[in-house]
């Protein structure tokens, strides 16, 4: 990533001098499961014990960590970098480990601005006083599905990328692409384990409805490439902020754990697994979660859905090598049970032409498959009035 030029510090630093309402903390926005040590801009350190935090901007290479419950903040050294998320309506923090012993805090700003502060999960040489954030309280979402683990053995890791050797999961054959609508019959893959979607649909009396759903199908969903793109979606437009999780299968390792800042629109929503530098590992299965938080302890609601890293046939393992998902031809993927990069070529082509109403009539198609019938709902209406479309 480029350093930004001294003239954007400076433009930087004047905003938030005219606006100290960006200063004021709101609500913790990361959390940290365990104590972390980063350097303060004089250069000593200082560490962060577990628990959640509200990251805010507070210079042009200063980070500033307040815990929850009223404690002071802490002010942490952080590298003015770039990123490609210039579509972010509002800050987007985001917390993930690094090569060797290093973690990164980043915050994510409109415009493509990004602040990354390095810190080490190895203590100093000198520990300092640890400045801990109160113990996280355990939220238990409400109104969902039971979530049933799934059991897989234990993974072989496979080094290179298009995977076409190893197979050591048995996809369906190539079936028939004659069905209505242009769209092809989804097949799940023959898995020896299969993992629950859970979606949140409440209609309760005196509430306000909500549909809320990771865009998986209900068991485990599979992808051909290191660094897939994952939808989700929700029926109505939320004031609250919205959480993004990936584990892996035995919740031993986070991979991701981000917090989208409101306003969030309805509809459907990307998150691009390269913007965090995530790899999924082959024959390794992951469980990733959308958390819609609460106005009040207690009320979070939580959707979740699995994907598997696998090696597909050589015939459509070839097509990792052409220029974009955007020209990966979608019946191939749909044969071989591919489902995560099938809705991935059909949401970058509607990204590119959302008045594309073969795709909107396939994705609809995929989505009323594996009962997503919200989505679908909202794609064929689109196809029915391709102007009312709202790209993502």
């Amino acid at each position: 990533m480029k350093k930004l030029p001294l003239a954007i510090h400076c433009v930087l630093w004047c905003l938030l001098v005219l606006n100290p309402t960006h200063l004021l903390a709101a609500s913790p926005n990361i959390v940290l499961s365990r104590a972390l040590h980063f350097s303060a801009p004089d250069g000593t350190s200082v560490n962060l014990g577990p628990g959640k935090y509200y990251i805010e901007q507070t210079g042009p290479s200063e980070l500033r960590l307040t815990p929850e419950g009223g404690k002071p903040g802490i002010t942490i050294q952080a590298e003015p970098l770039t990123h490609e998320q210039y579509e972010l309506f509002s800050a987007m923090a985001l917390t993930r480990p690094h090569r060797d012993d290093e973690y990164l805090i980043e915050l994510l700003l409109p415009g493509g601005i990004r602040l990354e502060a390095r810190g080490s999960t190895k203590a100093p040489a000198k520990p300092p006083t640890i400045i801990k954030a109160p113990t996280p309280i355990p939220q238990v979402p409400i109104g969902l599905e039971t979530e049933v683990p799934v059991s897989i053995p234990t993974p072989t890791p496979i080094p290179s990328q298009p995977l076409q050797e190893e197979q050591p999961i048995s996809l369906p054959s190539p079936r028939d692409s004659s069905s209505p609508n242009n769209a092809q019959l989804y097949h799940a893959p023959n898995l020896s384990s299969q993992g629950t979607r859970v979606v949140v649909d409440q209609h309760e009396s005196g509430k306000d409805p909500l549909y809320l759903s990771v865009l998986s199908p209900n068991h485990i969903g599979l992808t051909m490439f290191e660094q897939p793109a994952l939808f989700w979606y929700i029926a109505q437009p939320t004031s609250q902020s919205v959480d993004v999780l990936i584990t892996d299968e035995g919740n031993t390792q986070m991979l991701l754990d981000i917090r989208m800042l409101p306003p969030v629109q309805p509809g459907i929503h990307k998150i691009e697994l390269k913007d965090y530098g995530i790899r999924l590992q082959a024959n390794t299965t992951y469980q990733w979660k959308i958390i819609l938080q609460g106005r009040l302890p207690g009320e979070n609601h939580t959707t979740s859905g699995w994907i598997m890293r696998v090696s597909p046939p050589a015939n459509v393992a070839k097509l990792t090598h052409l220029p974009s998902i955007n020209a990966t031809p979608v019946e191939p993927l749909v044969e071989a049970g591919l489902w995560y990069d099938a809705i991935w070529a059909l949401s970058e082509r509607l990204h590119t032409d959302p008045t594309d109403m073969l795709s909107l009539t396939q994705r609809a198609n995929l989505f009323e498959q594996v009962g997503l019938l919200p989505p679908a709902q909202q794609d064929r209406q689109h196809a029915q009035k391709p102007s009312a479309f709202n790209s993502k």
